[in-house]
């Protein structure tokens, strides 16, 4: 006992006077200490927090509340003093900081929870916000709570929102702003899993999870050069037994351009847990720590070493492990440091999302042979990142009230069901329009009939109306409307482009004139809409009997359309029209009547070898050929050239 109250008395002395030989340390552009809902200044570790008063303009709040409690019902510590008074909000409030010079920030929180005067903080729930990152969601303290952040600042101002729940409020003892060197987190940092990313340092805001001072005792922000707290490491040792504290604070030396007092005291340098080998050159064992952190984050981690237990270079080897990653494989120190025994070294490194909030920190001997086995740790800062949505305490919404946030959750996710019941209905309905579209694409409205000459013509009327056709008599061929095109086209579907033309995509198209045509043929002009290369090749005693058929096969009515047989009958009619010489006109208003026939039709009867004198035969109607076979008439009038 009387040895390690020696070594901690020598610790203590060894830390002080290395406090003597440190520069002045890291001077911070901003520097912001306020003991909230204090009348009057308050120092801890040896900073003065300013009055509440006196940092009041920076405030925006609905109410102007300042609570404090009475000294007997703060447990004593070193931060006591700052958990007497509080500053309370009762709706949306805002600290902004002026900023004078950018780069990353200390933001450090106080709370304790008690009762100040009439309000009782032992239950409150809100979220804390600094600019677009969420620090705090839901939070509610739990006896004595300190909370250090650290944010990149770009702007010229730095806000700090507090954020009350429905049917609470949110307090603060004390909070700091603090600048940070610019050295002290760069940009990057090694990947513990390579296959694993990360956009770089300076995009995070960080929360301090963890800062340990291994084989050391506690370090107080009054012997840190930035305030900073570090902890002893017994509590986090899985095994105790295999791990020794060996010291040499006065030993400590800090490279040019490499660590410095600012990135870590002569107290966590000094001191270091190495392996328990006891002299065993066998020793195979790891030195492990274990953390307990929030799922769905990412982790920077940054190791101190310096080598205060080797009497020469190149002695001592090991292994880092970050839970079963070996981030430092056979790590000689002496090699980083040019040889020079107990310089300070750290390295930096980022771990994938953690997914079972557990962090273990190891150490162990080098797998190299004739090395002896030992390895050592100096200190251990854990860091989360912040995650996706810029949050570091879950995904957090920075809305005016937690509460409000599920409200408006509710809202938003109600009115995306509704939103999405729509969208499917009128799918659905869509679908149902483009599929009657479809079968019903015979019907086109937005067909412009031919010119007769050439020229341009346009039809003009509703789609109840046959609409009016003027044309032009100049030969720049037939324009079509640009509706009309469009359907054709399928909307311009771009799986319907067969090439490039000199004026943009060539797309096939399929023009509808199945309306049109019959608006011709009602009027009897059937013959003014031939393609122009088919005029004079087409009779028109033939073309009027195929529109006579065409115009029965369409009748509105199934009773008024004729048989599948007057079909064929017809149709071979009209071929005969076209292809024999007519000596009299036929019946234009016949659509189950023969005219009269050239020769070329052979003769017909019931079985006797005569033939018709002269030249032509004379039928009246289907209904008069009472016992003749319809079939032998048929088979009269069939050319096989016409087939």
């Amino acid at each position: 006992m009387m040895a390690c109250g020696i070594l901690e008395l020598f610790i203590w002395v060894s830390s002080i006077s290395s406090l003597f030989c440190l520069s002045s340390g890291f001077s911070p552009a901003d520097n912001y200490l306020i003991s909230c809902g204090s009348s009057t200044n308050t120092t801890v570790d040896g900073r003065v927090f300013a009055a509440d008063s006196l940092y009041s303009n920076l405030l925006s709040t609905p109410q102007n509340i300042l609570a404090n409690t009475s000294s007997n019902s703060i447990p004593s510590s070193d931060k006591s003093a700052l958990y007497q008074t509080a500053r309370v909000f009762t709706g949306v409030s805002e600290y902004t900081f002026p900023i004078s010079q950018s780069g990353r920030h200390w933001i450090r929180l106080y709370f304790y929870q008690s009762v100040y005067g009439s309000y009782n903080l032992s239950s409150v729930s809100f979220s804390v916000s600094a600019q677009t990152y969420t620090l705090l969601s839901n939070f509610t303290p739990t006896s004595a709570s300190f909370i250090e952040f650290s944010v990149n600042v770009t702007s010229t101002s730095l806000v700090i929102t507090f954020i009350p729940s429905d049917n609470s409020s949110a307090f603060v003892n004390a909070l700091e702003v603090v600048s940070v060197p610019n050295s002290l987190i760069t940009d990057d940092a090694t990947l513990v899993n390579p296959s694993t990313g990360f956009k770089g340092l300076l995009t995070q805001a960080l929360e301090t999870v963890a800062r340990v001072n291994m084989g050391g005792p506690a370090v107080s922000p009054f012997n840190d050069t930035l305030s900073r707290s570090w902890v002893p490491d017994q509590g986090f040792l899985v095994q105790k037994n295999l791990a020794t504290n060996t010291s040499n604070i006065a030993a400590v030396k800090y490279p040019a351009g490499g660590a410095a007092v600012d990135t870590a005291p002569p107290t966590v340098y000094g001191t270091c847990t190495e392996m328990n080998s006891q002299s065993d050159p066998n020793s195979n064992f790891n030195v492990t720590w274990e953390f307990t952190v929030d799922q769905g984050f990412q982790y920077f981690l940054r190791f101190h070493f310096c080598d205060i237990v080797s009497t020469g270079p190149h002695q001592l080897y090991f292994n880092v492990y970050v839970d079963s990653w070996n981030v430092a494989q056979n790590l000689d120190l002496s090699s980083l440091t040019l040889g020079i025994l107990a310089t300070a070294y750290y390295m930096d490194f980022v771990t994938p999302i953690n997914d079972d909030g557990k962090l273990s920190i190891s150490i162990g001997p080098s797998t190299l042979t004739n090395v002896y086995p030992n390895a050592i740790l100096n200190g251990l800062e854990i860091m989360k990142m912040n995650n996706s949505v810029g949050s570091l305490d879950g995904v957090a919404s920075l809305g005016p009230s937690s509460s409000n946030t599920k409200k408006s959750m509710g809202m938003v996710v109600g009115l995306s069901i509704g939103l999405c019941v729509v969208v499917v209905f009128l799918a659905i309905l869509f679908f149902m329009c483009r599929r009657r579209k479809v079968g019903s694409s015979g019907h086109s409205k937005t067909w412009v009939p031919f010119s007769t000459n050439g020229g341009i013509s346009l039809t003009m009327g509703s789609k109840y109306s046959n609409g009016t056709t003027l044309s032009s008599g100049s030969d720049l061929g037939y324009r079509f409307p640009f509706a009309a095109v469009q359907e054709a086209t399928d909307n311009f579907e771009e799986s319907w482009v067969i090439g490039i033309g000199g004026f943009g995509k060539v797309y096939k198209g399929v023009l509808n004139d199945a309306e049109w045509a019959m608006k011709w043929q009602t009027k009897g002009q059937l013959e003014q809409i031939i393609d122009a290369n088919l005029v004079g090749k087409i009779k028109p005693e033939s073309l009027r009997k195929f529109g006579e058929t065409a115009e029965k096969c369409l009748a509105e009515f199934g009773v008024d359309r004729p048989t599948m047989g007057d079909v064929l009958w017809n149709l071979e009619y009209a071929l005969q029209l076209q292809e024999a010489v007519l000596q009299n006109d036929p019946d234009e208003n016949s659509t189950n009547v023969i005219g009269e026939l050239s020769p070329l039709v052979n003769d017909f009867n019931d079985g006797d070898d005569s033939t018709v004198s002269g030249a032509q035969f004379e039928v009246s109607s289907v209904d008069d050929l009472s016992g003749v076979s319809m079939s032998r008439v048929f088979s009269q009038l069939v050319k096989s050239e016409g087939r």
